[in-house]
């Protein structure tokens, strides 16, 4: 295994978490909003002052909606989707996302994209890599990636209350059996739904009787099994509840479950997430542009714990 950790960010959950979490006061002279850069800039920044990885990757939405997913759920994140089609975010935000990847490039960061998928892919591929990996998210569906090798560092409560998650705190968190990694999370998470992604879950199966299931069934399969079998110790209500959600319940395993599609993964800088090329002078010009000079340069000195490409 290669020495030192490679942290892998959400990069799109990072900057609307900064949008949201930081005033749209903070503007640059020109008087647009700079919130998201100067939250994403510091988030980034404190995670590799309190990590000192050695590889960092920025992963992309390259569909945020894949087809693929819409397919096999076609309720899959619908209720996102704006009046042009595209995703339903804030006027705002768009440029600044602009903004944050040019910063990412003039400061030698990687990034990582794949054609017809979302950066949650992107995630799971660089988290089965022979090395130690971390994986800031604030997507609990990415839980299932803590391994051995891998922790999710999860900051959906804020990055104050930021937790670290392996495989036997998933476990104990969410009362599941615990195994070398945390794959059995998926079938948890199917069973439950997410109504963020229009994930609707299993009639009547909450988060105690689905993690009952998967502790006594193992997965989506040995709980369908039963569910199909009389003599199972499945209660007649929940039998019926997954019997009537088979359909759903394959679908859903497609949608939720990472890993094993075959991506063409595609990188703006070092596979490994070692720095690139420091450009100073345009790092300066967005430092000016966007009036976020002091976040700008706390991220370029945070990022020279990386490894040199």
């Amino acid at each position: 295994m290669s020495q030192g950790p490679l942290m892998v960010l959400d990069s799109a959950g990072l900057w609307f978490r900064a949008f949201h979490s930081v005033p749209e006061k903070i503007t640059g002279p020109d008087g647009a909003p700079a919130n998201a850069v100067r939250g994403f800039c510091d988030m980034v920044s404190v995670l590799l002052e309190e990590y000192s990885p050695a590889g960092l990757v920025a992963a992309l939405d390259r569909e945020w909606r894949p087809d693929w997913r819409v397919g096999l759920v076609p309720s899959y994140k619908a209720h996102r989707v704006g009046d042009d089609g595209g995703e339903d975010a804030p006027a705002s935000l768009h440029p600044q996302v602009g903004a944050i990847r040019e910063i990412l490039t003039a400061a030698g960061i990687t990034q990582a994209s794949a054609a017809d998928a979302e950066a949650d892919d992107v995630l799971a591929e660089l988290a089965a890599r022979d090395r130690e990996v971390l994986v800031v998210t604030g997507d609990r569906d990415l839980f299932q990636l803590a391994s051995a090798s891998t922790t999710v560092v999860y900051v959906g409560a804020g990055m104050k209350k930021r937790l670290a998650y392996t495989p036997e705190v998933v476990a104990e968190r969410f009362d599941l059996p615990l195994g070398d990694d945390a794959r059995v999370y998926a079938d948890y998470a199917v069973l439950v739904g997410d109504a963020s992604d229009g994930l609707p879950g299993v009639a009547g199966i909450g988060t105690k009787t689905a993690a009952s299931l998967v502790r006594e069934y193992g997965g989506l399969d040995g709980i369908v099994e039963a569910a199909e079998d009389d003599g199972s110790g499945l209660t007649a209500r929940q039998r019926k509840a997954v019997l009537e959600a088979t359909d759903y319940l394959t679908a859903a395993r497609g949608v939720v479950r990472l890993r094993g599609r075959g991506f063409e993964f595609e990188f703006e800088g070092d596979t490994d997430g070692r720095r690139g090329h420091v450009d100073r002078a345009r790092l300066d010009a967005l430092g000016e542009a966007t009036g976020q000079a002091r976040a700008i340069g706390r991220l370029e000195k945070a990022a020279s714990v990386l490894d040199p490409a």
